[in-house]
């Protein structure tokens, strides 16, 4: 595998945020305590926070001409991703997304895509150049699902590793699993991929062997709190994430994408990646917001570091 550069072909959405005490029922109003904005998407989060972990990170993407297009832009320069990729499209406005977080840090969230929809073949075929330049193309499904199928078909076909983190979940072709190298579900996405239940460490473990049975490479499931389950041809492992009080989990799992794109396309192995990943999220769920939530590189090391110094004392007491 050729080490460095990641494109990301990625959704752009405004995150609007409104903080309460409890998540509203249908039809019912709940005042909230907070509102803050603030940059977002799926693939958005995962390049940022690919790039703040120290991999340099190119994006390709479709954001309007209005003012969220521009705090995007500037928010991409000001985070060292690449911009050669993005799209400004005066036709639709950026993505919004709305998310309802409650005081335990569950969330609720609403997408309008708006210009993510707008992304197309042409776009892909003109990123040919980015994409073998690249040691990892990371895809999610907040673009049209004909767009990302093609575009994950493309890198495989150029010989580019490809991790798909399939949110929202959505049913996908079955000759599409063999061109992907790593599929990263939480849960409930895995659940509605794979049709089998997964609430817990078990559950995950069957669901990974259904994505590699199905073609994939690797499946890589998460848990949030009972951390990260991997399936490959050859091992399977379970990693349990620090030990954290959680106020926010909104973008966690983008932030654990990220991390772990991060991580991989270093050279690290699987399962330093996915450790590294875990520590990442851990981090980010004590913190507000998505992009202002994802730690630096040194926040993470110094965790990790931390984790495993108790861990030998725990081994040796």
């Amino acid at each position: 595998m050729k080490l460095g550069r990641i494109t990301v072909v990625a959704s752009y959405n405004v995150g609007l945020f409104l903080k309460g005490s409890r998540l509203p029922g249908p039809g019912e109003t709940v005042l909230a305590d907070q509102f803050y904005e603030g940059g977002g998407g799926k693939g958005s989060n995962q390049a940022l926070a690919a790039s703040v972990l120290g991999a340099p990170t190119r994006l390709l993407a479709r954001i309007g001409t209005d003012k969220y297009g521009d705090d995007a832009w500037a928010m991409y320069e000001r985070h060292g991703i690449t911009t050669d990729y993005i799209i400004r499209d005066p036709s639709i406005h950026s993505g919004i997304s709305v998310i309802l977080i409650d005081s335990d840090g569950h969330n609720l969230i609403s997408v309008a895509p708006g210009a993510n929809y707008k992304l197309d073949k042409k776009d892909i075929d003109g990123a040919e150049v980015a994409f073998l330049d690249s040691s990892l193309v990371g895809f999610q499904l907040e673009n049209r699902h004909e767009v990302v199928e093609y575009a994950i078909r493309k890198a495989h076909s150029l010989g580019v590793s490809v991790l798909l983190d399939p949110a929202p979940a959505a049913k996908l072709p079955e000759d599409l699993f063999p061109c992907i190298d790593y599929i990263k579900p939480n849960e409930h996405e895995a659940e509605t991929l794979t049709g089998l239940p997964v609430k817990d460490v078990d559950g995950a473990k069957r669901a990974g062997r259904w994505f590699v049975e199905h073609g994939v490479t690797t499946a890589i499931v998460t848990l949030g709190e009972l951390g990260a389950v991997w399936v490959s041809q050859v091992e399977e492992g379970h990693l349990l994430p620090p030990c954290v009080k959680a106020i926010d989990s909104t973008g966690a799992g983008d932030i654990f994408s990220g991390a772990f794109m991060a991580a991989f396309s270093q050279g690290k192995n699987l399962e330093e990646s996915i450790r590294f990943a875990n520590t990442a999220a851990a981090i980010s769920v004590t913190r507000l917001g998505v992009v202002e939530a994802i730690p630096r590189l040194s926040e993470v090391t110094a965790l990790m570091t931390s984790a495993s110094r108790r861990g030998a004392e725990s081994a040796h007491g």
